[in-house]
């Protein structure tokens, strides 16, 4: 059994939200919210740090999920980006790479978890095809 992770969402798109958060509570995971801009986001990891945040690239309101992801990652908080436009780096170490969207919700639970290995420089013992890791 893989480690049950707090996890936050970080998605504009509600129907996108919500197939995540079903995803991911299937894997026995704890969703600790879902935020559609960076105020909200980093208001959420404020109030309980999230062992892993997933982050859309685009955001409500114009928000960067970059500048989130990055500004999360300063916070200690490792992160995976779920976008249509994954960033082909990262600037940080705690950013660990992208599921590209469209992605299958039966897979996103193995991505989770081998980005939460990488993160936390364990090895992950399976990588899905559609996760790349920076």
């Amino acid at each position: 059994m893989d480690k049950i992770l707090k996890i936050l969402i970080v998605e504009d798109e509600a129907l996108v939200a919500m197939l995540v958060e079903d995803a991911l509570t299937l894997h026995g995971h704890v969703v600790l919210g879902i935020a559609d801009t960076q105020a909200a986001a980093l208001a959420l990891a404020d109030a309980e740090l999230p062992d892993l945040a997933l982050c859309d690239v685009r955001l409500a309101l114009g928000d960067s999920g970059l500048a989130v992801a990055y500004q999360l990652a300063e916070r200690g908080v490792p992160c995976l980006f779920l976008s249509g436009n994954c960033p082909e780096t990262a600037e940080h170490p705690r950013i660990v790479g992208c599921v590209a969207k469209p992605f299958h919700t039966a897979g996103l639970g193995l991505a989770v978890a081998a980005a939460y290995a990488k993160a936390t420089g364990d090895v992950p013992v399976r990588v899905p095809a559609e996760l790349t890791f920076y």
